[in-house]
């Protein structure tokens, strides 16, 4: 049962809304309170509802829906400073800025492009409002996320054109928007935009210049690269090595979630394995966010199996092209990921190794261990591929898990990377005392980067010889 509770300085509480699904974002003005609120069964990025009760007539008595449903996803309501309710809906395939004006729902930006994340964590803040009535949001494609400003008459111009990645909590003081953002040399940092100044003015780093990065050379942006198979295409961004167009060892990652994007930012991660001669390659597959709601939905149903399917063609794409070196095509992945991984190492493909860390490995055991918000996630994504198997195994894997993960479970990793070993030699595994589920620790994630690149290292050297 969750519930929205009304505290006052003496300390007393009153329950305003109780439910038996979840309930989110509770925003007062006045009298009136609204809030987002799902089912147990579905996830909020799937269909969730938007409601607003009167709070001197008891909430319970008063709430009446006006956005979302079943099959609509209402996110972030605010109420602006003209007085209505802001919200962020995917009724139209997108998540677009809407608002409630005389009951009637209405489109503020319509455009293809989706304007907020997956809500997997509270307090996601895509747009807010300038001293002068201008709203300020976030516009997504997948890759590159833009800040877009829209005033009265609908004039939309760009903000801060030097970010390429923006976090959703956008704050808005007056004329000054501040921003978690980054570019694709900078990592994460505070960033602030005059939203008076001109159209081009860049993004200024709060608190001065920013460092570079301690890197011997200036990372360069990545490519944005479709791979085509038939008449469906997979975008990706590739990072490539310093010193030439010859053929490089390749790494395709697969992001987690499966709900995430791939921001074009710089990533430590990326630019390890770039430092030691790999091209890297993203892939936005079937399930991510910042494609709309039927490409994120795609992947119900189908987990382990349309999302390995897109690795593997951009894998065979960028052998083909001369970009990866034959026998040293490798695929990674975590907590979810993770399991895209295991699954690609199962299959006949260009996979010469897999790196699965903090992995699902088991989709219906992961679905009854994981915290009741995140089962329906489970459940509709889970497919025919089911488990891993270690006898399906096609290519070696390395095993990476903290273990004091709370999120997967670390016994089933060790279990699972014994068995591998007991098959065949060439399959590795790293546990790593204490670490959790993201590998927080800068020594545990040193750890983990330097176990798979000698494990990669490992995999060429036996191939060649």
């Amino acid at each position: 049962m969750d519930e929205i509770v009304a505290a006052s300085p003496a300390g007393d509480a009153r329950v305003l809304v109780r439910s038996h699904g979840f309930l989110a974002c509770p925003r007062l003005t006045g009298d009136e309170l609204a809030y987002v609120e799902w089912d147990r069964g579905r996830m909020p990025w799937d269909g969730s509802q938007l409601l607003v009760a009167d709070v001197r007539s008891g909430a319970a008595a008063s709430q009446k829906v006006v956005a979302g449903g079943a099959e609509e996803s209402v996110v972030q309501p605010l109420w602006g400073p003209d007085g209505l309710l802001y919200f962020v809906s995917d009724r139209s395939g997108w998540w677009n800025l809407h608002r409630l004006r005389d009951g009637v729902v209405e489109a503020v930006v319509p455009i293809e492009a989706d304007c907020a994340p997956a809500p997997w964590e509270g307090g996601y803040q895509s747009y807010g409002f300038g001293g002068d009535g201008t709203v300020v949001l976030t516009v997504s494609d997948g890759f590159t996320t833009e800040l877009l400003a829209v005033d009265d008459e609908g004039g939309r111009r760009r903000l801060g054109a030097n970010l390429t990645s923006v976090k959703p909590y956008v704050a808005v003081d007056g004329d000054v928007l501040t921003v978690i953002g980054s570019t694709p040399s900078s990592p994460p940092a505070l960033w602030s935009i005059d939203l008076g100044a001109r159209p081009d003015s860049p993004a200024v780093p709060v608190g001065g210049p920013l460092a570079e990065a301690p890197l011997p050379w200036t990372p360069a942006p990545p490519s944005v690269e479709v791979a085509a198979v038939g008449e469906r295409s997979v975008r990706f961004l590739l990072y490539r090595p310093p010193g030439g167009a010859r053929p490089v060892p390749l790494l395709v990652r697969a992001h987690p979630g499966p709900t995430d994007d791939v921001p074009l930012r710089l990533d430590w991660t990326t630019q390890f394995f770039v430092s030691h001669g790999f091209a890297v390659a993203e892939v936005l597959y079937r399930g991510s966010t910042g494609r709309g709601r039927s490409f994120r939905q795609a992947l119900h149903g189908h987990w382990g199996d349309y999302d390995v399917e897109d690795c593997a063609v951009v894998a065979d794409h960028l052998r083909a092209s001369g970009v990866a070196m034959p026998g040293a095509v490798f695929i990674s992945g975590a907590s979810a990921g993770g399991y895209t991984a295991l699954q690609a190492a199962c299959l006949p493909g260009p996979f010469s190794g897999a790196t699965a860390t903090s992995a699902i490995i088991d989709p219906a055991r992961w679905e009854v261990s994981v915290p009741a918000f995140q089962r329906p996630h489970a459940a509709v994504l889970r497919g025919p591929a089911g488990a891993v198997e270690p006898s399906r195994v096609r290519c070696p894997i390395l095993v990476i898990h903290g273990s004091a993960d709370t999120i997967t479970s670390a016994p089933e990793a060790v279990q699972f990377a014994r068995e591998l070993a007991a098959l065949d030699s060439g399959h590795a595994s790293l546990l790593l005392e204490g670490g959790d589920h993201y590998l927080s620790a800068p020594a545990h994630r040193e750890q983990a980067l330097r176990a798979e690149l000698a494990f990669y290292r490992s995999v060429m050297n036996r191939s060649s010889s």
